[in-house]
């Protein structure tokens, strides 16, 4: 008996408590969720965090500048009342568009210059190199007639909102009633402020200094971003949409030639456009009937001419792509839910439904 009691527990003993634990083996986890697949710590890796640390703080930045930039109507209007220039800017064409000009400056430019010289040597190096001289001539070229097209098409998409908005018996405006000058000093500086001026001024906040900083997370993120900042920026439905979609194509093609004097070439004859357009509709409407289908069809046969090679060309910089952490959709949260782009978004979502709705 006394055998067979020993052979018993040593052959059922559960447990050697005189076995020394092996350090070497890997560690056994456990998965307390019976039935559900286990799924494995993952540790947050230091460089994601310097990621979303470095692109939150330039969204932070980034929504002051727009709410600085969507206050300063009422600055602006605060500022001419106290300086008594009020009635000035109302009667004198040449020193309204004159003002508007200082107004672009301080507003939009000096916010966004500040930015730049805030930022580090590489920072600045990135910015100052986006505004070097073309690497292809080909691409620059047409890259300058394929994207005029394309800003052509995104207003009418633009226009095509708000019909569907008017359909549903909501009117989306753009901007108020524009006074056309049609000649002397009032026609230059109105053509300065509207097509010179804005091309420069924004592709430098828009296209240097915004995107320039997010192209370390993806060029597509880059492009999309600085095109929703851009969109945002004008205010209203009708030209935010237009805006996104111009800032899309403006983002695209400064990176395919690697410099941004194409998107402000583009910009800047897409405005241009506009003010002469304008100008021939205010002086003789039944002229503009006849030559803005002419011109807009010469547009388009030169933009398709241009895309052919502009896309067939190995020369053209393609897009890089982003990195695997952060996600898109942490480095999308991450950009928009800052305190000032979530005010800068709310501002332009209420201005949009309750002022030009």
């Amino acid at each position: 008996m006394q055998n067979n009691y020993n052979n018993y527990y040593q052959n059922n003993q559960p447990y050697q408590y005189n076995q020394p634990y092996q350090y070497n083996q890997p560690y056994q986890q456990y998965n307390y969720n019976y039935g559900a697949p286990y799924i494995p710590y993952q540790p947050i890796d230091p460089a994601t965090l310097l990621a979303k640390k470095k692109l939150r703080k330039h969204s932070f930045l980034l929504g002051i500048c727009i709410l600085v930039f969507l206050a300063s109507p009422y600055i602006f209007s605060y500022a001419l009342r106290f300086l008594g220039l009020a009635e000035i800017y109302i009667t004198n064409l040449s020193f309204q568009r004159a003002t508007e000009l200082i107004y672009s400056i301080a507003f939009l430019f000096f916010p966004f210059f500040l930015i730049y010289i805030t930022r580090d040597k590489e920072g600045k190096a990135e910015i100052e190199k986006s505004f070097s001289k073309p690497h292809s001539p080909l691409i620059f070229f047409t890259a300058i007639g394929f994207g005029l097209m394309l800003c052509y098409c995104g207003d009418f998409v633009s226009n095509w909102v708000a019909i569907i908005f008017q359909s549903f018996g909501i009117t989306l405006t753009s901007t108020g009633e524009v006074y056309i000058p049609t000649e002397g000093m009032p026609l230059v500086m109105f053509f300065i402020s509207t097509a010179i001026a804005p091309a420069i001024i924004e592709e430098f906040a828009m296209r240097a200094v915004t995107m320039q900083a997010l192209r370390k997370y993806g060029d597509n993120f880059a492009i999309v971003m600085t095109a929703i900042v851009f969109g945002l920026m004008h205010r209203n439905a009708v030209q935010g949409i237009f805006a996104f979609i111009a800032g899309v194509v403006f983002g695209y093609i400064c990176i395919a030639t690697e410099s941004v004097w194409a998107a402000i070439i583009v910009h800047f004859l897409n405005n241009g456009i506009y003010v002469i357009f304008n100008v021939i509709n205010a002086k003789n409407p039944v002229l503009f009937e006849k030559i803005y289908p002419i011109v807009l069809t010469i547009i388009f046969i030169i933009g398709i001419l241009c895309a052919i090679p502009f896309v067939l060309s190995k020369k053209r910089t393609r897009v890089n792509r982003p990195p695997l952490r952060p996600s898109t959709s942490e480095k999308a949260k991450t950009f928009l839910l800052t305190p000032t782009m979530c005010l800068a978004i709310i501002w332009m979502l209420v201005y949009t439904l309750f002022v030009q709705i």
